[in-house]
């Protein structure tokens, strides 16, 4: 005979690792690529400014290419810098440039069929319908450049695939974006050979 305490106690644990691996699977974050010019001086960069990005690459999009999502990253960006000790420098000549764009990727859901099917022996014949709406799932990434400002070609870049995704709130985005680009910025400047 099971007493009331009991049944609860397993009923907690029941739900327990699920829960632990749905949020080990979230904190996963997005993928970061870095590259670099192994022959550019980053010793001398104390101070930096903001460049548009020119004409916008290829898969730019406007879903998450907004104002409020460019404040955002612009916003982490400033943050982590000012955390490495380099400073935003108005009015002044920067050392570097930093440049930031959005890639958009879509790709269409996959949706469940509904078949029937009748044979006999090798010969048969079947049919099969899509059941629901096929829908456009996208997914952005967060690009980022650094140029020099002498030299006007570009030094440092690091890509964050699946950091722009929908969110529930802004604290959320606020919370994601951030995460991103601290993971970008983790290796710059890239520590000298």
């Amino acid at each position: 005979m099971a007493y009331k305490g009991e049944v609860s106690m397993s009923l907690r644990y029941t739900w327990l690792v699920p829960a632990m691996v749905i949020g080990l699977l979230g904190c996963s974050g997005p993928e970061v690529r870095y590259d670099f010019d192994a022959k550019a001086d980053f010793s001398g960069y104390r101070s930096y400014g903001w460049r548009a990005a020119p004409g916008g690459p290829p898969g730019r999009s406007g879903e998450f290419d907004n104002a409020i999502m460019n404040g955002r990253v612009k916003r982490a960006v400033q943050a982590e810098l000012a955390a490495r000790g380099f400073t935003e420098g108005p009015g002044a000549t920067p050392d570097f440039l930093v440049t930031y764009y959005p890639i958009i990727t879509g790709s269409w859901s996959h949706q469940p069929r509904v078949g029937l099917g009748l044979g006999m022996g090798p010969v048969g014949m079947g049919f099969a319908a899509p059941v629901g709406a096929r829908r456009r799932e996208l997914s952005g990434s967060i690009v980022l450049e650094v140029q020099d400002f002498k030299s006007g070609s570009v030094v440092w870049k690091a890509t964050a695939d699946g950091a722009l995704q929908s969110t529930d709130s802004p604290e959320e985005a606020d919370a994601a974006v951030t995460a991103a680009v601290r993971s970008m910025l983790k290796k710059f400047p890239p520590k000298a050979n």
